[in-house]
């Protein structure tokens, strides 16, 4: 999965979810957690229904009779009206002696007048049940007798309509509001959505690298392969590939020799330089495994320190660094004291030396060149781990003595900003990059000896020495 701005799919989506997933759960458990105490802490409002039924008092014949319910029924919006009238409510407040005005009042009342029908319902709220029972029976009779006093009088004196009370208002058991079961419903869902778009949110505004997927979206380069987190040891700092020759992490790098192998066959690829975009990004000791990788194979390596800024590789090998690079090109030692074999391989370590003043000019001097020109005939491939491309300009001073460079990715804090200018810093400057590494991958699971994540059992690495070519920057 890509989180990939560019591509919104519905993988993408979905991936950026699940990576997300505890922000949405947060959210959404935060907006339960709100609609309930909003609920319980909201005063309970009851409601309770008296019902009247409106009759023509005149008429014997069938006709007559419908020709009145006719005219009930359409006098029913008016008795609607009529029952939240300061006529009907101000007889209510006197007798149960509610201290508030007609207008309070009829916002407490509603009425219901089904259609085609003769009857009407009274429903009133309170925060009180028995006061809701009380004021909804009020209502009805008081508006039952303002009907009889407003309807048009019959022959004998009386009232062409009534309104009879059928059905008494009932002391509620329940309230109807608030519905904490709904209410914590609705909350909840509330904050679904706003973890949703939260987590689309971040996902847009992170413009970091997590995947392979990601960084070819990111960059035009090929991409040599990933290399997972791992975990330093006690001996060793960081050498994965020797601590553990048959993990995951060795495979990783593996591979990636094998994507510098097989990319191409017209040129071949001899002295690599190895960057990266920033510090902590973990080149140096993708430098030292990748060098060991190489060795495996009974190549003759030899894996240079020339970050002169923050030098390493004395560090992940655990060896003295006093005498290195800096003495070699000054005349202060010579090449063969100044290198450090490792013992048990074919690699030769030259470290950094002391950090001189002026690394800028200690790189581009012609010592330097001729230091180079001069072991490589020794050795099948010359490894130089440089100082980060954004940080300083060594590495676009030391391209011109490489065939090509392997820019190194943190998968965790490079942003695809910082990748593009430094890409874009180095090939101005004239260097070539031939491939990108994404370092420190998080992957879940673990894996031992040569079985991959899918299960499957990939083979040994080759015993034959291979052939580096130059030819791989249109590969992907």
């Amino acid at each position: 999965m890509t989180e990939n701005t560019s591509a919104w799919t519905l993988g993408a989506v979905w991936a950026a979810l699940k990576k997300r997933w505890y922000l949405i759960a947060a959210a959404t458990v935060i907006g339960g957690a709100g609609g309930l105490a909003m609920s319980l802490l909201a005063t309970p409002v009851f409601q309770s229904t008296a019902t009247l039924f409106v009759s023509i008092n005149q008429g014997s014949s069938g006709t007559d009779l419908n020709q009145g319910t006719t005219y009930a029924q359409n006098q029913m919006q008016s008795f609607a009206q009529l029952a939240t009238s300061s006529r009907v409510l101000d007889p209510v407040i006197e007798k149960l002696g509610l201290e508030m005005t007609p207008g309070e009042l009829s916002r407490n009342v509603q009425v219901v007048t089904p259609g085609n029908t003769v009857i009407l319902s009274i429903q009133a709220s309170s925060t009180s049940p028995e006061r809701t029972a009380a004021i909804a029976n009020a209502v009805a009779e008081s508006l039952a007798e303002v009907v009889k006093e407003v309807s048009p009088a019959g022959a004998q004196g009386a009232p062409s309509i009534t309104a009879s009370l059928v059905d008494t208002a009932t002391v509620p058991r329940y309230q109807v509001s608030p519905n904490k079961p709904r209410d914590t419903l609705l909350a909840a869902a509330i904050g679904l959505l706003v973890g949703i778009a939260a987590a689309l949110v971040c996902s847009l505004l992170d413009t970091r690298i997590p995947n392979a997927m990601a960084l070819r979206a990111a960059v035009p380069l090929p991409v040599l392969g990933t290399i997972s987190r791992v975990r330093s040891g006690n001996q060793g700092v960081g050498l994965a590939v020797a601590q553990d020759p048959l993990g995951h992490a060795s495979e990783e790098f593996r591979r990636v020799r094998s994507a510098l192998t097989y990319a191409g066959v017209s040129d071949r690829l001899q002295r690599i330089l190895v960057t990266s975009t920033s510090e902590g990004e973990g080149k140096s000791t993708f430098s030292a495994n990748f060098a060991l990788t190489l060795a495996e194979l009974r190549s003759r390596v030899l894996l240079i320190d020339a970050d002169f800024r923050k030098p390493r590789i004395s560090d992940v090998f655990g060896v003295e660094g006093a005498v290195g690079l800096t003495s070699v090109l000054l005349g202060d030692a010579t090449f063969e004291r100044a290198r450090i074999r490792r013992r048990g391989t074919t690699l030769d370590i030259l470290t950094a030396g002391t950090i001189p003043p002026n690394p800028s000019e200690m790189l581009t001097s012609d010592a330097m060149r001729q230091l180079i020109d001069a072991v490589a005939p020794q050795y099948d491939y010359v490894i130089i781990d440089s100082p980060p491309i954004l940080s300083v300009a060594d590495a676009s001073l030391t391209s011109p003595l490489v065939d090509g460079a392997v820019l190194v990715v943190d998968a965790g804090r490079t942003r695809r900003s910082q990748l593009s200018q430094a890409v874009a810093s180095f090939e101005t400057a004239g260097g070539r990059i031939i491939g990108v590494v994404l370092n420190k991958v998080r992957r879940r699971g673990s894996t031992d000896g040569y079985y991959t994540e899918t299960g499957r059992r990939t083979p040994r690495p080759s015993t034959r020495r291979p052939v580096l070519d130059a030819s791989i920057a249109g590969r992907a």
